[in-house]
């Protein structure tokens, strides 16, 4: 009788396939993005009636008035991804909005990754302007990503109002479509993802 000796070297085993919110930050979001931004409010009379601060009324009509006299603004996004760290990976994103130069906007955020592969916390500090100590806000707010990775919702407080943020991935998975809305102003953004070599003043 032939004699067996034991399989000393087993087959790996199979890894895991990545969860909608991997597939999304670890493989579609990572990397540095660009495209068009626009803001405009869409109902003059909600904005007036909702209880806003002052300083929240005077960086809306500024962020509308300047997209109604110079158009769209310029969205850069750079996302990285730390797949081990967490219970099921962090990523994070760097988003700034411009116009002439000029920083309207800058956004840092850190996502969280739940384990059940749909949710995810995230924290955030933004900045309206191009002054790097005034209107800085922190806050932490959800979102969650949906099927395959091609699309997500992002619940946002902003300024001064409760904003639901619809991302879409189009098939190519280098281009996405984003909209955002509130009760009294609307933005949107298109994107496309830069090629890894391209420099970055381009």
């Amino acid at each position: 009788m032939t004699r067996h000796e034991p399989d000393t070297n087993p087959e790996p085993a199979a890894a895991q396939p990545l969860s909608d919110s991997q597939i999304y930050y670890f493989e579609i979001g990572k990397g540095r993005w660009r495209g068009a931004f626009s803001f405009l409010v869409t109902d003059w009379s909600t904005f007036r009636k909702t209880s806003l601060s002052l300083t929240e009324r005077f960086l809306v009509v500024g962020m509308a008035s300047v997209h109604r006299l110079v158009g769209d603004s310029r969205i850069d996004s750079e996302v990285w991804a730390r797949p081990n760290d967490g219970v099921a990976g962090l990523a994070g994103n760097t988003v700034r909005i411009s116009r002439f130069g000029l920083t309207l906007y800058l956004l840092k955020e850190t996502y969280t990754l739940n384990l059940n592969g749909h949710d995810v916390a995230v924290h955030a500090h933004e900045r309206f302007g191009p002054i790097p100590y005034l209107f800085k806000v922190e806050k932490r707010h959800p979102a969650v990503i949906h099927a395959e990775g091609m699309s997500s919702t992002y619940y946002i407080p902003l300024l001064g109002a409760e904003w639901t943020a619809n991302y879409t991935v189009r098939a190519d998975r280098a281009h996405i479509d984003g909209q955002l809305e509130s009760a009294f102003a609307r933005a949107t953004e298109i994107i496309r993802k830069l090629p890894q070599t391209q420099d970055k003043s381009g």
